[in-house]
């Protein structure tokens, strides 16, 4: 498989450019999982930070973001 590379691709690269997967998040931590929705009128976040205890959206980020270890990895 060839990649291409462009001029956007070249100018992203020159910018540390993320696209919103690789941005850290409350999406992508280990603290954070999918909220079962318990049908309350106040519940309105879709995840949970179980480092915190509370209710965020998967687009949050805080100090505390932890990347997910990888399985398989090995030190």
């Amino acid at each position: 498989m060839v990649f291409r590379t462009t001029p956007i691709d070249n100018k992203k690269a020159a910018m540390g450019y993320l696209n919103a997967n690789q941005r850290p998040c409350c999406r992508n931590c280990s603290h954070g999982e999918q909220a079962p929705r318990s049908g309350a009128y106040n519940d309105v976040y879709p995840w949970r930070c179980t480092l915190g205890g509370f209710g965020v959206t998967a687009q949050a980020v805080c100090k505390e973001h932890k990347a997910p270890e990888r399985k398989g990895a090995t030190a």
